[in-house]
């Protein structure tokens, strides 16, 4: 899939509202799985977010890995992001499938480790 297509699938799949905190713009194409690491321009590889990889959520996600790897915004080298649940502001626990759509699961959001 090319860069703009995938984009694209993300923008209209988050209404252009970031997909972490809900109220905020989304302005950012951010990579579940990094794109050093195998990751690839996929709807199911993608969030739509506010800021910059050091400003608002997508900045939070960058400086918060334990959470991020928590809550599926960011998905380990050796996992399909397309199998690993994601935390949506709007829907909860979620997959993310190739298509742009949110596909519902019956997986509650993970609690922090205490």
């Amino acid at each position: 899939m090319s860069q703009r297509t995938a984009r694209d699938l993300v923008a209209a799949r988050s209404g252009w509202i970031c997909e972490v905190c809900g109220s905020a713009t989304a302005t950012n194409f951010h990579h579940r799985k990094n794109a050093s690491q195998g990751g690839l321009w996929l709807p199911s590889n993608g969030l739509h977010l506010c800021g910059s990889g050091t400003t608002g959520c997508h900045g939070r996600i960058t400086q918060n890995p334990a959470d991020a790897y928590r809550l599926g915004w960011s998905v380990p080298s050796w996992q399909d992001p397309r199998a690993v649940t994601v935390f949506v502001f709007s829907h909860g626990m979620v997959l993310l499938d190739d298509a742009g759509r949110y596909l519902h699961t019956d997986q509650e959001v993970p609690c922090r480790a205490s």
